[in-house]
């Protein structure tokens, strides 16, 4: 099978190629479009243009293979990607719409596996003069998880807790919300927060938990250089142990004390005016 070759459910009424494209090669016996997906389960699903080319801008020897919707010739994008793919020398595969279905809603007609999981070794980190983290306290929702590690990539976050149980992984869906940002922000997953949180405190980091029954606000608060903000989950918010392992408890100010922020908003907020402080300061 050639490394760069493409595999078609009906390569006999595949559509002409372009002037100037390199007629793609077809191989593998024809697939029923229903039959079902199967790849190795270690295997980093990263669904969307967007997700997938910053995949493969940061680390394309480890993408194993990427699936193009059966019709991909009809998008620009996806033409782009391919011609990418090709040049990389990366295998590609043609799925049917809803065999894609199977593994995000929102694959944008491309799902990419990579080999390699980014792990946020909190214990080993070389710390500079800032260190910023977040810990998600049971964020459940794929929407949620995603564009907090979105803002995390483009507030210079160096890594995300989550817990094991009870909590959305990253998720094909996820990486397709986050736009490129899971290729930048490690992940660790962990359901005893105390361990990640007192090694952080041994390198200087001072945890701060989100919650409306703070009195004090984020404004209020003169945010060191070295902060970890934990949020809950979308509707119990920190769970009483969580909330003990914190050094202090803040809020966010709000107009109605009987709503709440979205979980990405509150730590977008965060996120926001701790740069905002480290940024007067300097």
């Amino acid at each position: 099978m050639k490394k760069n070759s493409f595999s078609s459910k009906n390569s006999r009424n595949a559509k002409p190629q372009p002037q100037g494209r390199p007629k793609p090669s077809f191989d593998g016996q024809q697939r029923n479009k229903t039959e079902k997906l199967q790849y190795p389960r270690s295997w980093r699903q990263v669904a969307g243009t967007h997700a997938i080319i910053e995949l493969l801008k940061t680390r394309p020897k480890t993408v194993e293979l990427v699936l193009l919707q059966s019709n991909w010739r009809s998008s620009s994008d996806l033409r782009e990607m391919a011609d990418l793919l090709q040049s990389k020398k990366i295998k590609i595969e043609e799925k049917s719409e809803q065999q894609l279905n199977e593994i995000s809603r929102s694959h944008q007609g491309a799902v990419a596996f990579s080999n390699e999981t980014l792990e946020f070794d909190y214990e080993s980190f070389s710390w500079g003069e800032h260190g910023l983290v977040v810990a998600l306290d049971g964020v459940e929702d794929t929407q949620n998880l995603g564009a907090i590690l979105r803002t995390s990539w483009l507030m210079g976050a160096q890594g995300i807790i989550i817990p094991e149980d009870r909590a959305v992984g990253l998720t094909a869906t996820v990486h397709k919300v986050a736009s490129g940002g899971a290729e930048h922000v490690p992940v660790h997953r962990t359901n005893q927060f105390s361990t990640p949180f007192e090694s952080l405190k041994k390198a200087g980091f001072w945890v701060f938990g989100l919650s409306h029954k703070a009195t004090k606000t984020i404004y209020d608060l003169n945010i060191p250089e070295k902060v970890v903000w934990v949020l809950g989950a979308e509707d119990k918010g920190l769970r009483n142990p969580t909330e003990k392992a914190c050094d202090e408890l803040v809020s966010i100010p709000q107009a109605s004390p009987s709503a709440s922020y979205n979980v990405s908003v509150s730590a977008a907020l965060a996120m926001a005016e701790t740069k905002r402080q480290w940024t007067k300061k300097k």
